[in-house]
């Protein structure tokens, strides 16, 4: 929203001074993008309301208020207030990580540890030790790998985030597997997530936080190899596009997602953020009482929405 306003401030007011400013709270999040008088350009003309149309959208999808109006100087003012997706990290997130390699074990505890606003809080090398330790330590993650001895990493996190577990964990899978049905089961086991052992540190940093915050994670080439072999298995449903809650928007990223594309791909086809990318993906999950990509894939070859 903040890149939209400040582009539709360069295009119109040329000359001038523009202020952002933002405040949140634990429930919503307020933005205000303003110019000042000096210097403004003619009105486009379109009156700006192709702008303005853009950024009511990005509002819209998060559910938000939106307003725009001139000022008394002959500037402009745009301001957004979004309610707050997830509750504010006031405390370090509590990874606890499972791997029966002590080297990579090591690496990930490492890289995780020197992050701020991350804290590691337990290591172990099978699923069982991780079900006792995270019992204890109260872990917010666990990042686990998926074959181990003793208890291998499905079964440990259907006992961790499984249907019917009372206080389930987050569990981040990784592994260095992605061409057998560990994926599929990890996601069905109750997983938030799932990496490649190979994915680089920034990836798997990103994918701790994704998933402590409520969202869910799964790499493009993972969701790709969930295409690949699955969808000749779903026969589709009798369904019209317009039985579907979803906007056509969301429908056309829907259909996107289902033919494998990452976030970052459906933003540069459909020229837009990546953020708004995103957000869309969010409001369709939710929209679809759908937990993951890997369930919004099978729901758009279930319903005859891609073939």
């Amino acid at each position: 929203m903040v890149q939209e306003a400040l582009t539709n401030a360069l295009k119109h007011a040329r000359g001038s001074r523009t202020t952002v400013r933002v405040r949140h709270s634990e429930k919503e999040i307020t933005v205000q993008v303003s110019t000042d008088g000096t210097g403004a350009r003619s009105a486009p003309p379109d009156g700006g309301e192709r702008g303005l149309a853009g950024l009511r959208e990005r509002v819209d999808i998060l559910s938000g208020d939106f307003t725009a109006q001139r000022k008394a100087d002959g500037g402009f003012v745009v301001r957004a207030r979004n309610p707050r997706r997830y509750p504010l990290m006031t405390e370090p997130i509590r990874v606890l990580v499972c791997d029966d390699q002590a080297l990579i074990r090591t690496g990930f505890a490492t890289i995780i540890g020197a992050q701020p606003g991350l804290v590691v809080v337990g290591e172990c090398g099978d699923g069982r030790a991780a079900v006792d330790l995270a019992a204890r330590v109260k872990p917010d993650v666990v990042v686990m790998d998926v074959r181990m001895p003793v208890l291998d990493g499905i079964d440990a996190t259907r006992l961790l985030a499984g249907a019917g577990v009372a206080n389930p964990v987050k569990v981040l899978a990784v592994t260095t597997f992605n061409l057998d049905e560990y994926v599929y089961e990890a996601l069905r086991a109750g997983a938030s997530g799932f990496l490649l052992k190979d994915t680089p540190p920034a990836q798997l940093l990103h994918g701790i936080r994704t998933v402590a915050s409520g969202a869910a994670l799964l790499a493009p080439e993972v969701t790709r190899q969930l295409v690949g072999k699955y969808a000749s298995r779903i026969t589709p449903r009798a369904s019209t596009p317009g039985d579907s809650p979803l906007t056509a928007r969301e429908l056309e990223v829907l259909r996107l997602i289902a033919s494998g594309l990452s976030n970052s791909e459906i933003a540069a086809g459909l020229v837009i953020s990546h953020e708004t990318i995103k957000t869309y993906v969010s409001r369709i999950l939710t929209k679809l009482d759908l937990r993951d990509r890997a369930q919004a894939v099978v729901h758009a070859y279930r319903t005859g929405l891609v073939t």
